[in-house]
């Protein structure tokens, strides 16, 4: 059993979110590598300040634009916006995961996946 202290623990999950010391991710290629370590972002279309996904990338993506992201799920389609529960953005080459928890369900069935 590994033991750490509460601050440890604290800095392990900051860390592991991007959200201690400099900005470890850069560009379009850190936005895909914090999205896959990531698993999903949540995506709240909701425009005030920014939208959900573009608040958790500018914190965490050194040179966030708004454009990056479009870029990767619009012409790259490296990335994908899904339903996970709620609205999510997701590495296209994790669809499969995800869809395949969601195969036993009517739908799938009534569609022929």
């Amino acid at each position: 059993m590994i033991r750490l202290t509460k601050e440890e623990a604290r800095n392990f999950l900051l860390a592991k979110q991007g959200l201690l010391g400099h900005k470890q991710f850069s560009g379009k290629e850190g936005l895909m590598d914090f999205v896959r370590q990531a698993g999903s972002v949540q995506f709240d279309p909701v425009d005030v300040c920014g939208t959900s996904p573009e608040l958790t990338l500018q914190a965490r993506i050194e040179y966030f634009t708004k454009e990056m992201l479009d870029e990767l799920l619009y012409q790259d389609r490296l990335l994908i916006d899904f339903f996970d529960k709620n609205l999510c953005i997701l590495p296209i080459e994790d669809l499969t995961v995800f869809t395949s928890k969601i195969c036993g369900n009517q739908l799938c069935r009534s569609n022929g996946a």
